[in-house]
């Protein structure tokens, strides 16, 4: 809703669905929400009768204050611009982050569409760096960035996730209300992050200790 710059991503790329299912944002994360959105063409031939309109229900369907509260966060998406200003701010968040981040060898790209953003890592050239991210990926492929979120989310109070179709690419989706500073915050902190995995060996040693305790469980 709004996170890549526009209402659905698939606008991005001229798609138009003839239906998707809705949650999570839909209420701003208020209360449990979800909703599906379908075609004129479709919804006439599945609700063409009440008979029909009762058969697609179910016990805790239209719940009337979850409703509610999604129109109130479309009025505010409106209102607010906040759709419009997600691609614009976004922009400039991968900008910052790839200045930033340009110096270490492990960076390979910051890529993403909106606020929705991701970074790349990849594996270092240098012998050095080598010699201690090969041990992670013997361990588990997933846990050099599982350990890259912890740290953030210990030390810089960052909340960020790995992607599930590839650990090494770090997701960091910033609300659409970020305030200018904390964007500076959170690119300092990022970078902060990044510069302890090339130059901090308390990094790799706590993380295979970690990663050993885990095998032995």
């Amino acid at each position: 809703m709004g996170r890549t710059g526009t209402f659905l991503a698939a606008n991005h790329y001229g798609v138009h669905p003839d239906m998707i299912v809705m949650a999570k944002a839909l209420s701003g994360g208020l209360v449990p929400c979800g909703a599906v959105l379908m075609t004129d063409t479709i919804y006439k031939s599945v609700f063409h009768s009440l008979r029909r309109a009762f058969i697609h229900t179910s016990t805790f369907s239209e719940n009337a204050m979850a409703m509610r509260v999604a129109l109130a966060t479309v009025e505010v998406l409106i209102r607010e611009h906040l759709i419009e200003r997600a691609d614009k701010v976004g922009g400039e968040f991968r900008q910052r982050l790839s200045e930033a981040l340009r110096p270490y060898e492990m960076v390979k790209e910051v890529r993403g569409q909106g606020l929705l953003c991701g970074i790349e890592f990849q594996t270092p050239r240098s012998l050095r760096l080598r010699l201690s991210f090969e041990p992670f990926k013997a361990i588990h492929t997933g846990l050099f960035g599982q350990m890259v979120v912890m740290r953030l989310f210990q030390e810089k109070n960052l909340l960020t996730q790995v992607c599930g179709n590839n650990f090494m690419v770090l997701k960091v989706a910033p609300p659409l209300v970020v305030s200018e500073r904390q964007i500076e915050s959170c690119v300092a902190s990022i970078r902060d992050v990044v510069e302890t995995v090339h130059f901090s060996t308390t990094f790799w040693s706590h993380a295979l200790a970690l990663g050993r305790r885990a095998m032995s469980l």
